[in-house]
Parts: C-alpha cells; sequence; structure tokens
C-alpha cells in the first residue's frame, strides 16, 4: 500500500468555524477519495472535539458509576430503614465509647481497601444486653461510604450485610426442600458460599437469635467464620453481649470456641464495646 501525504487548503466543516486551514491528507492506491486527518475539522475544532469526547466518556462512566453503586447499596442486604443512615446523620456525643466507636468505624471505612482487601482487619462492636445504642447505623453507614468510594474499578459487589436471624431463617428454609422440587431452590451451600466469598461480610446482631439447638448455631458460624479466617477475608459484626456471653454463643465456652478465638484475632483482640443511651431513651428526653 502506497501512501501519498501531502498538504492543501480545507474549509473546517465545523458548521460555527467554517474557516480555511490547512489540512493533511493521504492517497492511498485503491481509494477514490483522501482521507482527511482531523476528519475535516481544523486543529481547534479538533481539539474541542476531543474534550468533548472525553467530557461526554468521563460523563458516561459517573452515570454507570453511579448506578453500579446504588444496584450494590440496594442488594447487598441493608436494610431499608438504613438506606439512607450516614455518618452525617449519627449522633456520637451521648458517650465517649460511642464517640470512639463513631471514630473507629469513620476510620475503618476510609482505610478500606478495594483491591488488597485480604487481610484486612475485622471489627466488632458490642453493647451488653442493650438494644438501640446505634450499631446497625453505624456499621451501615460504614457500607455506605465504601460503596461510595468505588472508582469504577471492576470488581464484584463487595459487601453482603446479614442479620444472624436472616441467615439462621435462609438456612432452615433450606432444610424442607424436597428432592422432587421441580423449582431451582436455594440450598445450605449457596449461601455459604454467598457470604463466605463476598469481600466484607456484615454480620448484625450476632448473638441475638435463641435457638433449641446450640450445636446448630455453633456449626453455622464455624463454617461461615473459619472460611473467612482462612481466606483472610473481614467481617464487621455487632452484637448485643459481651465478649464471654458472645464466646459462649459460637462455641459453648470461651475456652472451647475456635470461631470466637478466630474472631478475636481477626479483630486484633480489640472489641469496641458501647456503653450509653439508646436512640429511643434520647427521644423521650
Amino acid at each position: 500500500m502506497n501512501d501519498n501525504i501531502k498538504t492543501t487548503k480545507r474549509i473546517c466543516k465545523e458548521p460555527s468555524c467554517q474557516r480555511e486551514y490547512e489540512a493533511r491528507e493521504a492517497s492511498i492506491l485503491g481509494l477514490t477519495n483522501p482521507i482527511v486527518f482531523g476528519m475535516g475539522y481544523c486543529p481547534d475544532c479538533t481539539k474541542k472535539k476531543h474534550e468533548e469526547d472525553e467530557t461526554r466518556e468521563k460523563l458516561i462512566l459517573a452515570t454507570e458509576v453511579k448506578n453500579k453503586r446504588e444496584s450494590w447499596r440496594n442488594s447487598c442486604g441493608i436494610p431499608y430503614r438504613f438506606m439512607a443512615h450516614s455518618f452525617e446523620t449519627f449522633q456520637p456525643g451521648r458517650s465517649d465509647s460511642l464517640r470512639r466507636a463513631y471514630n473507629k468505624c469513620i476510620e475503618y471505612a476510609d482505610k478500606y481497601p478495594w483491591r488488597n482487601y485480604r487481610g484486612y482487619q475485622s471489627l466488632a462492636l458490642t453493647s451488653d444486653k442493650a438494644w438501640g445504642v446505634g450499631k446497625t447505623h453505624l456499621v451501615c453507614s460504614i457500607a455506605h461510604k465504601i460503596f461510595d468510594k468505588w472508582d469504577g474499578s471492576p470488581t464484584l459487589s463487595p459487601i453482603r450485610f446479614i442479620s444472624e436471624s436472616n441467615l439462621f431463617l435462609r438456612i432452615r428454609n433450606t432444610f424442607n426442600r424436597q428432592n422432587n422440587d421441580e423449582v431451582r431452590r436455594e440450598t445450605e451451600g449457596d449461601i455459604y458460599r454467598e457470604i463466605t466469598t463476598v469481600p466484607l461480610l456484615i454480620v448484625d446482631d450476632m448473638g441475638k437469635e435463641e435457638v433449641s439447638d446450640p450445636r446448630f448455631v455453633q456449626r453455622v458460624w464455624f463454617t461461615i467464620i473459619n472460611e473467612r479466617y482462612d481466606n483472610m477475608l473481614p467481617m464487621v459484626i455487632t452484637a448485643n453481649l459481651n465478649p464471654d456471653a458472645l464466646a459462649w454463643h459460637l462455641g459453648g465456652s470461651r475456652s472451647n470456641s475456635a470461631s470466637f478465638e478466630r474472631i478475636m484475632e481477626m479483630t486484633g483482640n480489640v472489641f469496641y464495646q458501647i456503653d450509653t443511651t439508646t436512640y429511643r431513651d434520647l427521644r423521650n428526653r
């Protein structure tokens, strides 16, 4: 293929410009018309077109990122009540312990690594036999902030939010599945794969569920915690139990709870105990 490049006078085809400029053309053997560099636009209009294309591509990407964030947010399991809850809407001034937990949660979300999340430390918030102090609000705020940090890089859904009661209900429902069911239903293995492979698992109200068979509780939680421990995947946990009571819930005793010991190691042996008034108490003042 023989190319013959030359310079010629042309009129910019941009209607608002129409000025004459020196255009470069390439005559290619076999083609009737020459190829015009810049697609017939003068250098200034060509630059402007490139800038407009870049702006349009950035806008498309921003829209795609926003839509993906909202899709993740709506499907990860965050309760609808907490969809609009964030760190900005939280009231941390009710006690020193709550303020420490609040600051730690912000730090946790700020430092969460989108790409190198394996090995990231886990986080546990507890309030001994106290409900309504704001733990769920805080961990949902962590999820929202992590979603908002996503820059559009290729990744799987980064977060799964579950409560202990809903987890156990889903697993129990798989026990009722009949072998001759024609409809494909969720299996216990499906549930484990979902929550043991997600980059960040948020567990709300661990220890709240009272069950008649503690072996069921211990088996479920050991399966999940051990799998995430082995694969160095972080967890964020809330519980209305003190550490000793949580150890009993997970293993029957503190000295015989492999699940609890793994959580302790994953959190760096730190549980953030919250002692404060509840939202209900605050409203009744």
